[in-house]
């Protein structure tokens, strides 16, 4: 047999290009992975607390803020936004420090009113988790992440000495990234994901001077509600002066009330103060039906008690367990 004829060079080079294209080398197949984002350190000192006013869902602060990135280009402090600020908002100049090695050092002051919605359905047993958010507005969270500085992060140890009236906690951080369905407008983009910080304090109520004061004067107007039931309800003139007396002390407790509401807000919320008024208006109302009663009893020359002491252990005992219910269900939940 005779040895096969080569193939000819031009069949052969259309063979190798052919099979170039059907397979292609794998550098050529494998997609270039995607750059990670580069992460900023962020760090917060709590310099004051100020104007807590549950009344206003509102308090004031002044921040330290600093960030240390890996590049000069990086700049967040200068693209934060805090979403929670009221108008006011106060930033001094950035100032930076260039870290041998590589990376960036800044750091700001901020000082605001910030929003923030004041429980105050268990005062004066409530815990209230303060928290300063704070949101990169230019890098996307594909190109710049936030990192807790936790360690170096701290509430300087006056706040705590002005604010008597808690206990406050050490700060706490908490990086995330805030993903919204919106796309702000921008076309080509699945939605809008940045880096955000969270800087919180909680502050437990220590002290109860305040609410002391907000509900004295309903305590005392139940005592006067008491004493004007020994009036002898057989004298025409005794009772309208009991009336009277009850009547003047449902006013003071309706005034008590809203002074109350203004003073710690959540007026749209049964607080443990409002409840107290509440279950005080109804006693005034009761004692009050209890004294015309009384009244056509003796109109009629029927046996009237004087005083009423059955009555009055009854429904002030009545009084007392719902009010100490309430305090301690506050007090424990």
């Amino acid at each position: 047999m005779s040895a096969p004829r080569p193939m000819p060079l031009t069949v052969r080079a259309l063979l190798a290009l052919l099979l170039l294209v059907l397979n292609p080398s794998p550098s050529r197949a494998q997609e270039m992975p995607a750059e990670a984002p580069a992460i900023c350190r962020i760090g917060v000192n709590v310099e004051d607390l100020y104007d807590l006013d549950p009344a206003r869902d509102t308090f004031g602060a002044v921040l330290w803020i600093w960030s240390l990135c890996p590049t000069a280009d990086l700049a967040p402090l200068a693209t934060i936004a805090f979403p929670t600020a009221s108008t006011g908002l106060s930033l001094s100049p950035i100032e930076t420090v260039d870290i041998a090695g590589g990376g960036q050092y800044a750091s700001r002051r901020a000082q605001g009113v910030f929003r923030y919605n004041w429980d105050m359905r268990r005062y004066p047993f409530d815990e209230q988790r303060v928290v300063i958010p704070m949101d990169e507005t230019q890098y996307s969270a594909a190109r710049l992440l936030f990192e807790p500085d936790r360690s170096q992060s701290f509430v300087t140890p006056d706040v705590r000495e002005r604010l008597r009236e808690f206990k406050t906690s050490d700060l706490t951080l908490d990086a995330s990234i805030s993903d919204e369905r919106s796309t702000y407008g921008l076309p080509g983009v699945d939605g809008a994901r940045y880096a955000r910080l969270e800087a919180e304090i909680t502050l437990r109520r220590a002290h109860l001077a305040t609410f002391l004061k907000l509900t004295s004067g309903v305590f005392a107007g139940v005592f006067i509600a008491f004493l004007s039931f020994f009036y002898d309800p057989t004298d025409r003139s005794g009772f309208g002066g009991k009336l009277g007396l009850l009547v003047a002390v449902l006013f003071a407790v309706l005034l008590n009330l809203r002074a109350s509401d203004a003073t710690i807000g959540d007026a749209g919320q049964l607080t443990l103060v409002t409840n107290i008024h509440l279950v005080t208006l109804a006693l005034i109302v009761v004692l009050a039906s209890v004294a015309l009663r009384d009244r056509r009893r003796a109109e009629r020359d029927l046996p009237v008690r004087h005083p009423d002491w059955p009555m009055l252990i009854g429904v002030g005992g009545l009084y007392v367990l719902i009010i100490g219910a309430m305090v301690l269900r506050a007090a424990l939940s």
